[in-house]
């Protein structure tokens, strides 16, 4: 105990300007590592701020272990997608590059993860998702050929549900979702996935957009995996 904790010169002016905060106040401390720190404020200016650790406590992480590849969207879709998924527990965004993909998100990643740790802070998540520099699809797949379950969304898709994907691979803790860009998947990147393990589901009979396809994905993950067990308890 008593390390010194420093804030960057924006969280100083937030915690001096907006916050007002003064020497004495204590505050909840991340590093993205997974723990949390109780902290007392020594030095508070708008552009200097700095703290005293006095309690150490495990923070809050997601117990399962998410991926979402992503086809990199146009504009600033991608923003929300991160924002939302670090919301929903993703563990590593790797964004990927095919066949119907528009924009390759050039120069945005820094960008991303500034996203990641500000939606982490908002939703009190102790550690920060990663986030991979967009890379052709084969390589995304790569990332995660050793995860326990690779779900595919693909329209052409009728019948498996994630719910069923889920059900027939057991008690998957590593879990990838694999979403497409705007124009989907071509039929041969579907028939690679497949021969390399993923599983193509349906999301329901409404084709949804490539934004909201990953966040219902995920809520629907996190409920079979996660909180479906606890409400069958009760």
């Amino acid at each position: 105990m008593g390390s010194v904790a420093t804030f960057a010169p924006d969280q100083s002016r937030h915690i001096a300007t907006v916050l007002r905060m003064r020497p004495g106040d204590r505050v909840v401390v991340f590093d993205g590592t997974g723990a949390e720190y109780i902290a007392e404020l020594e030095t508070v200016t708008p552009t200097r701020t700095a703290a005293r650790i006095i309690e150490t406590h495990r923070g809050v992480s997601p117990a399962l272990h998410l991926a979402l590849l992503q086809g990199v969207p146009t504009g600033a879709k991608m923003d929300d997608i991160v924002r939302m998924g670090t919301e929903l527990g993703v563990t590593e965004f790797i964004p990927f590059i095919s066949a119907r993909t528009v924009a390759i998100g050039r120069g945005r990643v820094g960008r991303w993860l500034r996203i990641a740790m500000e939606a982490a802070k908002q939703c009190r998540r102790s550690d920060v998702p990663a986030v991979h520099t967009p890379a052709p699809l084969p390589a995304a797949l790569d990332r995660v050929a050793g995860y326990d379950l690779v779900l595919l969304l693909w329209e052409g898709e009728e019948s498996r549900t994630i719910a069923q994907a889920l059900a027939a691979n057991g008690r998957a803790k590593r879990v990838a979702i694999v979403i497409g860009p705007e124009g989907g998947f071509a039929s041969e990147e579907v028939a690679r996935a497949t021969a390399g393990g993923a599983v193509p589901v349906t999301v329901g009979p409404l084709i949804l957009r490539t934004e909201t396809a990953g966040v219902a994905a995920l809520a629907m993950v996190s409920y079979e995996l996660m909180l479906r067990p606890a409400a069958g308890s009760r």
